[in-house]
């Protein structure tokens, strides 16, 4: 059976809805513990984007810690980078070709993070 995120990856999305649709909102990892809420993007040229935006981290169904980070997309390959200042991290991946999931792995770890669109991991419970 397939993951949450790799049905989330496989959904089509209506006609004229495109994967930077999805930016705005909260991507959460399904047990809730991660989320990256980008709030602000600015496009720097054709293929880069600025963001900015709130990682949430929690635990044991406490309230979340929140740290603000800066990031770059890349709009032809969907790779993003996300630096956190306080305390100093860094994650990079892909943005899928529906943008409804965002891959990451933080600075010097193999294992990647899978968080999904929301909105669109509410339709899949």
């Amino acid at each position: 059976m397939l993951q949450p995120h790799q049905r989330a990856a496989l959904i089509q999305n209506d006609p004229g809805v495109s994967w930077p649709q999805f930016l705005g909102a909260r991507f959460v990892q399904s047990d809730g513990s991660f989320a990256v809420v980008v709030q602000g993007v600015v496009q720097k040229s054709q293929a880069h984007c600025e963001l900015k935006g709130l990682i949430e981290i929690s635990s044991n169904g406490s309230l979340p810690v929140i740290f603000t980070f800066d990031g770059v997309l890349n709009l032809e390959t969907r790779e993003i980078s996300i630096h956190q200042a306080q305390p100093e991290k860094a994650w990079s991946g892909q943005i899928s070709e529906n943008g409804r999931v965002m891959t990451l792995s933080a600075a010097g770890q193999a294992k990647p993070i899978h968080l999904i669109h929301e909105q669109t991991l509410e339709q899949l419970i």
